[in-house]
Parts: C-alpha cells; structure tokens; sequence
C-alpha cells in the first residue's frame, strides 16, 4: 500500500493561494516599474524645460508670452510628478502587503510540507519493521 498524505488537498489549496500571492506581487512590482519609469521621463523632461528656460533669459530672448508658457508647463509637469510620486508611495505600501501576504502564504505551504515529509517518514518505518 502507497503512502497517501491526508491532508494534500488542504496542502494543494495553500499551494495555490501561494502561487496566487507571488502573481499578485509580479503584477504589483510590474506597475511599480513602469511609474518609477513615467518619474524618471518626467524629471528628466521637467530638467529640460527649466534649462531651456533658463538659456532663453540668459540670452535675454524670452518673452512674456514664452516665459508665462514655460511656466504653465512647468507646474503641470510638477503636478503629473508630484501625482506619480504619490502613486509610487501608496503602491511601496501595497508591495510591502503583498510580501508579507506571500510570506505568510509560503511559510502555510512549508509547514504542510514538513507535515507529509514527517508522515511520509512514519509511514517508511511501520512498514520497513513488518
């Protein structure tokens, strides 16, 4: 008779919410990803535009007009960088949730595995003693 472990399907289930929890944090650090990239474009585009204003009044050939407009753009970009930054921080907390969930789930799975190891074990010796 095979060693059948009684409670696989219990360990199945805790396999899977594992597996769901490590999805859940690819997915979170994937978009974590792609803002701390929009942060980077946006400080660099944000830099471009305050040395190009900075050129035209050094050669003092900016307008009112031009200097009113490089200064719209200016606080928009600020605005859509202060907005991914505040996404940014909001999703660090939620990474740190979903490590801590896996964790958890991870340390469910290991404890069914040492559980059919140990059962497994048993069963070896009552039947290599008969």
């Amino acid at each position: 008779m095979a060693f059948k472990f009684r409670l696989q399907a219990v360990q199945k289930v805790h396999q899977y919410q594992r597996d769901e929890e490590k999805q859940s944090l690819a997915q979170l650090l994937q978009k974590q990803s792609e803002i701390l990239k929009d942060i980077t474009r946006q400080q660099n585009e944000l830099a471009r535009i305050k040395g190009e204003r900075f050129q035209l009044l050094r050669s003092g050939n900016l307008q009112m007009g031009q200097l009113q407009h490089y200064s719209r753009f200016e606080a928009r970009l600020e605005k859509k960088l202060h907005e991914l930054l505040e996404q940014q921080n909001q999703l660090q907390f939620q990474v740190e949730a979903q490590r801590n969930a896996l964790i958890k789930s991870e340390q469910e799975v290991k404890k069914f595995e040492k559980l059919e190891e140990k059962q497994r074990e048993i069963y070896r010796k009552a039947h290599s003693e008969t």
